[in-house]
């Protein structure tokens, strides 16, 4: 087992684990934010035909004006079998999308008139995108829209793509009550799963969310043994009290491959396996599990799903860092002018949830490094 690692150490540790994919064929209406799971080659040349980019007329250009429509009705798209043009001075009306007559080599826009500029750059010419048998997505894609029509283009009606994997959730304490019941003094309401599973969702996991499990060894080795997963995240119980139960268990009966991460908030996680599965423990403060899932958790299970953007600020406020870890302040980030700026707006203890839905961002302020206004500094921006 390692300890104390740095952020980037932690992921690789966690990657010589990887979640083990299955993969199930879907239709592209349902492929959204899917991962690709296959190469995908073009099963036609795009556009398959010359056709026009413009309504107008289809015209010679070498031909000479005025130009003759007597006798050509107007090609459509979806039209088959268009008209000859038999004459140079000829035009014949034409629709965008639609197929370029034979003879035809340029396009006349309507709002010139038939007598206008010849434009041969308004045909979309067979193949210029793509050719059947180009690869343009390869497995690892994640399936925007903009990915999703290409699909299409290439003519896929469904695709393979990397089943949802299960994620079961759990969160310990015996201070935590559900929301809806009613506080006793010494209680809280229990949030971190509910965030958990939404950013599971988020990057494309399915959810299995846990009801919350005792201070127990007991309680929480047979919570592990009951679960049917893919991987587990636990919130709670890693630190160094006495009631730790998750970290105390994976050391005595899991395997343990890393615990603490140089990194503030969110310094105590650890990673291992329990019986087999991989298993992330969670620091329990709000705060840091969030930013711990979205820093070491989701680059793991769907690095092809990014939660944060990293940019440049110039801070308006100053901040601190943090001995000898990557430090996390919370911070607004918006334009101004041709830059970008951070503010800060609450308090940022780690146990402050309203600091992430009051920010849209975080510092990544290096180890025993703070910020003045006016520093440049490099933060991640939420999506």
């Amino acid at each position: 087992m390692e300890t104390f690692v740095t952020i980037e150490r932690a992921l690789a540790i966690a990657r010589e684990t990887p979640v083990r994919f299955t993969t199930e064929k879907v239709s592209l209406n349902k492929a959204h934010n899917r991962i690709l799971a296959q190469d995908l080659q073009s099963k036609v040349d795009d556009p398959p035909f010359d056709n026009s980019a413009m309504d107008g007329w289809a015209v010679n250009s070498k031909g000479t004006t005025p130009r003759d429509t007597t006798g050509y009705s107007t090609v459509r798209a979806g039209d088959h079998d268009p008209e000859w043009l038999t004459e140079d001075d000829a035009a014949c009306p034409i629709m965008t999308g639609a197929p370029i007559p034979p003879g035809a080599d340029a396009i006349v826009m309507k709002e010139d008139g038939v007598n206008g500029k010849a434009h041969t750059n308004f045909i979309r010419k067979r193949g210029e995108n793509f050719l059947e048998g180009d690869t343009l997505l390869e497995t690892g894609q994640l399936m925007t829209p903009s990915a999703i029509s290409l699909a299409a283009t290439m003519g896929y009606e469904t695709i393979l793509v990397r089943s949802k994997p299960k994620i079961a959730v759990i969160s310990t304490g015996d201070e935590l009550i559900a929301p809806g019941n009613g506080l006793e003094y010494g209680q809280i309401y229990e949030s971190n799963s509910y965030g958990l599973c939404a950013l599971l969702e988020k990057i494309g996991c399915i959810a299995i969310h846990h009801s919350v499990v005792e201070d127990s060894i007991e309680g929480l080795r047979n919570t592990l043994n009951s679960l049917d997963c893919d991987a587990i995240l636990t919130s709670g119980g890693v630190s160094m009290g006495e009631f730790d139960y998750v970290r105390k268990l994976m050391e005595e009966e899991g395997d343990l491959h890393f615990w603490k991460v140089a990194m503030r908030p969110g310094g105590p996680p650890l990673f291992g396996t329990w019986d087999g599965t991989p298993l992330f423990g969670l620091p329990g403060n709000p705060v840091s599990s969030h930013l711990v899932f979205t820093m070491i958790v989701a680059p793991w299970l769907a690095p092809e799903v990014p939660l944060a953007k990293e940019v440049r600020v110039r801070m308006k406020d100053p901040v601190k860092g943090a001995p000898g870890k990557v430090c996390l302040r919370r911070i607004q980030i918006s334009p101004e002018g041709d830059e970008l700026v951070a503010t800060t707006h609450t308090h940022q203890g780690s146990g402050n949830i309203h600091s992430l839905v009051a920010h849209n961002g975080v510092t990544y302020l290096p180890p025993d490094t703070g910020a003045n206004a006016g520093d440049i500094i490099t933060a991640l921006w939420f999506h």
